[in-house]
């Protein structure tokens, strides 16, 4: 499917419980925020939205002034702590009337490290709007992932931190380097990310 006919959403709200105090997606990796890497490169592609779930504005200033500069759109989640799936379901809810939207490509802002050819093959690789595709690092599926239409009601449904796992276990799965696929979730993840070179 051409990336004119799909949302991409960038999910940029979660707590980052596990990195300690400092605000994730501003700690500097490679000579800029670590949000800045997946933002750029997502922006950069032609999608019919971009949409990006963030936190409230006073908790990420940055990232809101960045995100609104590259043509996102802004969807608060004030309720960070209901996980992965809240976000989803923030996005998917607006999404819903615009019914030029065939489907939405789901994309991490703590992944810095996928190229926009990765972004391309996924949503290549979904035909209609019954289509599931998710990356794989040949072990599990995972984000970036696309997810037809026809699923959104599902996506609605969601709830907690395993966000639409199930749902990506029974579609296509697009295989990559496990170095493509890192996010970071801890201090150590990002010092190992700075000496990677994106493919």
């Amino acid at each position: 499917m051409r990336t004119e006919r799909i949302a991409a959403i960038l999910l940029a709200a979660g707590t980052s419980s596990r990195f300690g105090e400092e605000d994730k997606l501003m700690a500097p990796l490679r000579g800029k925020p670590l949000a800045a890497h997946a933002l750029e490169t997502v922006a950069s592609m032609a999608f019919q939205e971009l949409v990006a779930v963030v936190r409230p504005l006073e908790q990420a200033p940055v990232i809101h002034r960045k995100l609104e500069r590259r043509g996102y759109t802004l969807i608060v989640n004030d309720r960070p702590e209901d996980g992965i799936s809240g976000s989803i379901v923030r996005a998917i809810e607006y999404l819903m009337p615009r019914r030029r939207v065939r489907g939405a490509l789901i994309c991490l802002a703590d992944m810095p490290d996928i190229p926009p050819t990765h972004y391309n093959r996924i949503c290549m690789a979904a035909e209609d709007i019954r289509s599931v595709v998710a990356s794989t690092d040949g072990f599990s599926p995972s984000p970036p992932a696309f997810i037809g239409r026809k699923h959104f009601p599902e996506l609605l449904a969601l709830k907690g931190d395993q966000g639409a796992r199930a749902l990506l276990s029974h579609g296509i799965q697009i295989e990559t380097s496990g170095a493509v696929l890192h996010d970071v979730d801890t201090p150590e993840d990002l010092l190992n990310g700075r000496t990677v070179t994106p493919t």
